[in-house]
Order: structure tokens, then sequence, then C-alpha cells
């Protein structure tokens, strides 16, 4: 910044423009249907490619950048122009590891929120059924959001990532073949990326789960990089990171925590240029975390952080590339917030402040392979940006300050507000059908389109459940499902119909009066119908022989006797909780409403 003009004033005046800033007097609130022609003015700009500042002016056309000069007297009639005197403009921030959950009553419309507030305007989604990427990729045009990158998931039997049984989430490989065949059987719901569970150390604390065979992620990195997929792995051991690097990955989305990093893993990382993302905030100690552990935990969690901390330095030392990761929506790691943090100890592990932002900006373009795109302020480029009250390439914590953020052009973000009311955290109901489920169809769907899945205690030990079609006495088929119980307490098992790809848009079955079913067994059950707001449930008897069952909504009571509200549902699950190491069984048909 040359500090000859009016940086200073950090007034964010708006002349000659159509629309103004929302919040200001006289100005009208900014639309965010399409990008309309943008000259920023007088900005101090960071570069990412050097970590140069320019103080210059940013023309921005059909949402992308135009021109970066010194100064800009040609543009479009009706460009709104903005003087931003002295403001700091940065690409807006990447954030490659979040996880889209309901930590603490977030939905998807605050999520983006909390993100766009913080400047993150491209973010992975490492939590969504592949099979619910459609629906939330047309859910997100609808409402003000970062860009989301999908990311489908793969893990281990035994493994870190399918601890909760939700193998509808979550493939479960085993060998390469498995590998090969787990990405093709992804590629229909057109993932963005490949995020495997690579690693099963669990931080020194608690028993280890599983790790994965090398010919396995090799499998998985081949086949995707043949669909041009990048990979992740979550991985946070030394000898899991060479197996990482090793097998191709193209980045580490967590802190290697276990052991100082040899030269050999830092040697594999060079050669198959493998870049690595932290994620420092999920892992950060708080004093009173560290006061209610014992000696032996606390004295682990720094013992991690150590080698956290020296890792960073080798890293950086050896010229591997960093990246902005978070894991935030997991351990309370909030939204937004552990983005502003994520940098902030990134300057703490040793990177600069401009080497920070580059990481969080360029380098994740480059994790998520779209730094062609987006990630810095180019001609040609996205234009997702931020502009800043500050130097936050001096002081990292001056990324605090972002104060408007526009994505593809189009401003999102005024005064630290977003420019409008989101709408709801999910898609408005469709109207229910009466048929459910049939069994009759090869593609394992419902009449609704959705894969069946089974839903069963979680954490290890867990239940052995198996779902699979049989022949009717007759003709037909039905569902068949039968399990064996987990040694352990309240163990369970269902077969879950749900009523949307991916349980994501719900339906609204106002118009019917309950739900009808042909069930067979040899003991007591559950039927569970889920909606947004809650569960209720039913018991019923099934003996060897077919009848029919039927139970009025209101009939199917939640906690406490709660009302099933049945204009928002999402899945209907037929199942039961029994003894440890119970074999059980249930087959049922021809569900529907009526």
């Amino acid at each position: 910044m040359t500090g000859n003009k009016t940086a200073l004033k950090r007034i964010f005046a708006v002349y000659c423009v159509t629309l103004g800033f929302a919040g200001l007097t006289g100005c009208a609130s900014v639309s965010s249907a399409s990008a309309e022609a943008l000259l920023i003015r007088d900005a101090d700009i960071f570069d990412v490619t050097d970590g140069s500042v320019q103080e210059a002016d940013v023309l921005i056309l059909d949402g992308r950048f135009s021109a970066v000069e010194d100064t800009i007297t040609k543009y479009p009639s009706g460009t709104r122009i903005i003087e931003a005197n002295g403001l700091a403009l940065l690409p807006g921030l990447i954030d490659v590891h979040t996880h889209w959950t309901g930590m603490n009553g977030a939905d998807r419309a605050s999520i983006a929120s909390d993100l766009l507030k913080a400047g993150v305007t491209t973010a992975t989604d490492f939590h969504s059924a592949p099979e619910s990427f459609e629906s939330k990729r047309a859910y997100h045009k609808t409402i003000q959001s970062p860009h989301v990158f999908y990311a489908a998931r793969i893990g281990v039997p035994y493994g870190h990532g399918t601890e909760w049984g939700d193998e509808h989430i979550t493939k479960v490989i085993f060998s390469a073949r498995e590998g090969q065949a787990a990405v093709e059987s992804l590629l229909p719901y057109k993932p963005d990326a490949i995020k495997v569970f690579a690693d099963g150390w669990r931080y020194g604390g608690v028993v280890n789960l599983t790790s994965i065979n090398e010919d396995a992620l090799e499998a998985v990195v081949d086949t995707a990089s043949a669909a041009g997929l990048p990979v992740f792995s979550h991985t946070v051991t030394v000898e899991g990171g060479k197996i990482a690097a090793e097998g191709g990955v193209t980045a580490i989305v967590h802190a290697i925590q276990d052991a100082d990093a040899d030269e050999e893993l830092v040697s594999l990382m060079q050669e198959h240029n493998v870049l690595y993302s932290p994620t420092l905030t999920v892992y950060e100690p708080f004093e009173h975390e560290l006061a209610e552990m014992s000696k032996v935990a606390a004295a682990m969690v720094l013992y991690r952080q150590e080698r956290s901390r020296a890792n960073m330095r080798t890293f950086l030392d050896a010229g591997i590339r960093v990246a902005l990761g978070t894991d935030q929506g997991i351990d309370n790691n909030p939204f937004g917030e552990a983005d502003l943090r994520e940098l902030e100890l990134m300057v703490d592990f040793g990177l600069t402040p401009a080497e920070a932002l580059q990481a969080a900006t360029r380098n994740s373009a480059a994790v998520l392979k779209l730094e062609d795109d987006r990630g810095s302020i180019e001609v040609g480029k996205r234009a997702d940006f931020i502009l800043v009250d500050g130097r936050p390439w001096d002081s990292i914590s001056d990324i605090r300050n972002v104060k408007h953020v526009f994505v593809d052009g189009v401003q999102v973000v005024a005064d630290g507000q977003m420019t409008k009311p989101q709408d709801s955290g999910r898609p408005s109901a469709t109207p229910a059908q009466a048929a459910i489920d049939d069994f009759e169809s090869d593609d394992l769907t419902t009449k609704y389109g959705a894969r069946r899945f089974k839903t069963y205690d979680g954490g290890l030990p867990r239940s052995e459940v198996m779902l699979g079609r049989v022949e009717r006495v007759g003709g037909g088929k039905a569902l068949h499902m039968s399990a064996t119980m987990a040694l352990k307490d309240d163990p369970f098992a269902f077969a879950t119909l749900p009523l949307s790809p991916g349980e994501f848009v719900p339906v609204d079955a106002s118009a019917f009066t309950g739900v009808r079913f042909e069930a067979r067994g040899s003991d007591t059950y559950d039927i569970i119908l889920s909606s947004t707001s809650g569960e209720g449930e039913h018991s019923f008897v099934a003996g060897p022989e077919w009848k029919t069952v039927e139970f009025s909504f209101a009939s199917l009571k939640g906690e406490g006797g709660a009302p099933l509200d049945v204009s928002e549902l999402l899945d209907v699950s037929f199942g039961m909780h029994a003894q440890a190491d119970q074999s059980v069984w249930l087959e049922i048909d021809n569900v529907e409403f009526y």
C-alpha cells in the first residue's frame, strides 16, 4: 500500500452505481440473482502468487476478474463503482476440510452464512451421502452460499470414518479390487473429490482402528485420478503419511502427530507433490480441557501438539505446500470462526502471515485442482474475493475484519452481515406419493428413487446386518433383513427406506392418514418414521405368516409422546433393538401411505 490516497479513512463509498452496499443510507440492497459489472477502486490488492501488495483498481465482468490495473478508466455503462479507499482486497478463503453437520443446531443455510461472513467462498463437504449431492447442489443455488465441493467418502472395515455404521455415506473397502469398484460406483453421483479414511491411529488415547491396505489406496487414487478427481486422506501418523504419499494422494488433510517426520516421509511428499492441511483448530488444546483430563491424557495431547508443530516446520523447510482446512463441524469446531483461527494458528506454527494467506487461497485451490479457476486475483479467474479492514499480510488477525464478501462477483456480505436473509436450511417438502416400496426394482431403490440402506448401532463392536430381496410364494419380491446383534448394550438393526435420495428433500404426507405394510418374522419389531423435527414409532408383532399391518400417523409417537410432524418426512425404518448376540430376521413388503 502506498498510503498516499485515502487509505486511513477506511470509508466504503459508492458512486455512479445502480445498487449500493446493504446497510448504507440511501443505498438499495444488493441482489444476488446475477453478477453485475463492478469496478473496485483504490484497493490494496494482495497478490498470493508472490506476496506483494499493489494499490490498484479491479474490474469484474460476468463474475470474472476482467482487469487489474493501477487506474481503470474504461468500463461498461452502468458499472457499479466502489471506492475501497485502501481496504485490503484478497481472494476468498478456501477451506478444504469442512463437515456440514447439524452441530449445535446448525443447518446448511446457517453454515453457509457463517462461512461467508468469515470470508470463505469455497468449502468442501465431507459429510454428505453421494445420493444427496444433486439435490444439495440444487438447494445451494437458492441461497447465498460459498461454492460447495462435494467429497465422497471411502473407509475400511473397522476403520475411522465408518464408526457410525453409515455405509450409505461411507463406502467400505478392503482390497484393491474393492477400491476400484467403490470409486466407479461413486462416479454417477458426480463427486468433486474422494476422501479416504486411511489411518486408524486414534491419537494415543484409545484403542486404534484399522488402516487401509496400500494396494487398496493405490487403486482408489488411480481410479479417481483417471476420472480427474483429487483424493484426500485422513492421515495422522508418519507411517500413514508414507502410505498416503506413495499412494499418490493429492493432500493429507490432518496433522502428522505421532512422531517427528523423517526424511523418507518428506521425500515421498516432495516426490508426489502432496499438499498438507493440518487442521490445527480441531486439535488446539484449551486449558480448561486439559485440566479435566488425566495427567497421562493431557501429556499425550501436549506431545501431539509438539510433534505437529515440529512437523509443520519440517514440511515448510522442505517446500511442501500447506493449505487451509479446519475439520469444522466436528468436536464443536465452530463454522467460520474455525477458518479465522486456523490462519492464526498457522502463523503460530511457523508460517508468515503472507504464507498463511497463500495457503488459504492459492494452495487450497491447488488441493481442489481449481487453481486455474480461483484462488488469486488474476484476469480470467472467478471473482470470489473479500475486502478486509487491515493488513492481514502483516498481522494475520486482521483477517477477522472481513467487511465485504463477493462470490462470482455478487456481493453476499456487506459490513459484516449477509446482504439478505437466508432461506430455510432445507428445501421445501414435496408432496408424498402413496407407494413407498414394493421391492420389485432391481436397482435397489425405493419408489422415491432412493437407495435402501441399513441402520445399526455404531462404534465397535457393532451388529452385523444384511439386506436382500427374497422371492415370495405366489410371485413378487420382498425385503429380507437378517442381523446378528453385537456383544454390547442395546444393539439394534433396522432397514431404512429413504423418501428422497440421500434423505435431503423431505416429503409432505399430510394428505394421507398413516402407513401400511406387510410383514413376516419371529419377534416384536418397531416401525419408525423420521421427520426433520423428530421421530414417531410403534411396535408390531410379526409371525411366520405374512400379515398386513397399518398404523395411523396419530399413533406414531416420539419421545415423551410427542406427535409426529408428517409434513416433512425423511424415511421409514423397520427393525428392532435386541439382546446382545441375538440373531434376528424380518421380511417386509408393499410399504405405502394410505
